[in-house]
C-alpha cells in the first residue's frame, strides 16, 4: 500500500512542471497559481493540498462607465 505525503514528491513535480531544476519548477508552479517554495537544500516544496486547489488569482477587468 502507497502512503500519501503532504508534499509533492519529485517525480510529481517533474510530471507537472516538465522540468528537474528547482528555479524552473518554481517558475512554472507560480504561472499555474500553485504556491511553491525553496528549500534550504535546493528542492522544492508543494503542499499537496495547494495542487488540488490553486490559488491563482484572475486580474479585475476594467470597468466601463455609462455616460
Amino acid at each position: 500500500m502507497e502512503t500519501i505525503t503532504p508534499e509533492l514528491t519529485d517525480d510529481e513535480l517533474y510530471r507537472i512542471t516538465r522540468y528537474r531544476r528547482p528555479l524552473k519548477q518554481i517558475e512554472v508552479l507560480k504561472k499555474l497559481g500553485v504556491p511553491a517554495f525553496l528549500r534550504p537544500d535546493n528542492t522544492v516544496l508543494v503542499l499537496r493540498m495547494h495542487m488540488m486547489q490553486p490559488t491563482i488569482q484572475q486580474p479585475e477587468r476594467p470597468r466601463l462607465k455609462l455616460l
